[in-house]
């Protein structure tokens, strides 16, 4: 394998903070907060929580099979007619994935920066941008993540220094007040936190990549403790700016947040323009990976050496399935079913059941 097409483990890392945290972010509080009020914290904890046994599995898989990606290995487990029917259920998941996140995208860029700019001009902007990355090698997934965790780091920690002073940490509280009633609360936020922790398995494809695949574990763990990090910031940043009723009323709390901190002295009147063109880079970052991995998983179905030209095919059903929501209200329930669904089966299922039946053939 070309030494272009490798990826270090810190790669991993950041390739999983990057993918992890793109549209969801913005409405996390906001969903949290709707659920379970100011200790909507609880179920970040929880979704973290959930990934990590899975994330085991998906390393010990991989291990089993080293230098092969996930989508290939497959059908020497389970058979290629079945494994390519998984495959199929994968491309539905990512599509709609897609489609949600740059629809997501589109609504937010329309109604904060392009207001006069069509909804459908946005989304095939951002679709034929992400397709360049997404047609490139592993190797450049890798590079683009360091380099995006870098500039957008560097832009949330000047955000976040320059939001300490306009807190109300009492907004913060009262905390803890869970009881066993409230499960049936967290098991409904699942579905939405799922979906923002949805990137941890791109390790499915990373082990067939990375330089030292025997400490990828530890820095895929880091990345999923990392993005627990950051929503945790952002749901407490939201709660202190706020207060509980306000970030239950915003759909994007921080966006709000945002047009409220100015930077003194400085030319720029607010955070408005820096902090969104972040989160641009930051949504660049989910979409082109989970292009690939679209672009990886056809390339398995139809037995293609690349990779490359499958992915201009997929921009026109990805832009059609992003407008079939009415509103945003729509888009944000029909995410919930579909992480509760495929995402489930695709992320924590199948990948469980591989492992066993590879398990089981192998003597145990």
């Amino acid at each position: 394998m070309e030494r272009k097409n490798r990826i270090s483990n810190g790669q991993l890392e950041a390739l999983i903070l990057t993918i992890a945290i793109g549209v969801g972010v913005l409405s996390l509080p906001n969903v949290l907060a709707n659920i379970l009020g100011n200790d909507g914290w609880i179920i970040i904890i929880v979704g973290g929580l959930v990934t990590l046994p899975f994330l085991y599995i998906m390393y010990k898989l991989n291990k089993m099979f080293p230098g092969e990606v996930y989508f290939e290995y497959g059908k020497k487990i389970v058979g290629t007619t079945l494994f390519d029917v998984f495959n199929i259920l994968y491309i539905i998941f990512y599509i709609f994935m897609l489609a949600f996140e740059v629809r997501v995208f589109a609504e937010v860029i329309k109604a904060f920066l392009l207001d006069r700019t069509p909804t459908e001009v946005i989304i095939i902007t951002m679709l034929l941008a992400s397709s360049y990355i997404a047609r490139k090698d592993f190797g450049a997934l890798g590079r683009m993540a360091i380099i995006l965790v870098i500039i957008v780091g560097v832009i949330m920690l000047i955000f976040g220094i320059l939001a300490l002073p306009t807190m109300d940490y009492t907004n913060i509280l009262p905390l803890f007040r869970i009881g066993f009633g409230d499960i049936k609360d967290i098991l409904r936020g699942f579905g939405y936190i799922a979906f923002s922790y949805s990137g941890f398995e791109i390790i499915l494809i990373a082990m067939a990549y990375i330089e030292k695949p025997e400490e990828s574990l530890k820095y895929s763990i880091k990345g999923v403790l990392y993005t627990a990090v950051v929503y945790l910031i952002t749901f407490f940043i939201s709660l202190a700016q706020l207060g509980i009723y306000d970030t239950k009323r915003q759909i994007w709390p921080m966006l709000s947040i945002m047009r409220e901190i100015e930077l003194p002295g400085f030319f720029i009147e607010n955070l408005d323009a820096l902090v969104m063109s972040a989160w641009v880079l930051v949504i660049f970052g989910t979409i082109g990976p989970d292009m690939y991995i679209n672009g990886t998983i056809l390339k398995s179905i139809f037995n293609s050496r690349r990779h490359d030209f499958l992915i201009l095919p997929l921009i026109p059903i990805i832009y059609i399935v992003s407008l079939i929501p009415q509103n945003l209200s729509q888009v944000y329930s029909q995410i919930d079913i579909i992480s509760k669904t495929l995402g489930t089966f695709t992320s924590f299922v199948c990948p469980t059941m591989l492992y066993i039946v590879a398990r089981l053939r192998k003597g145990g």
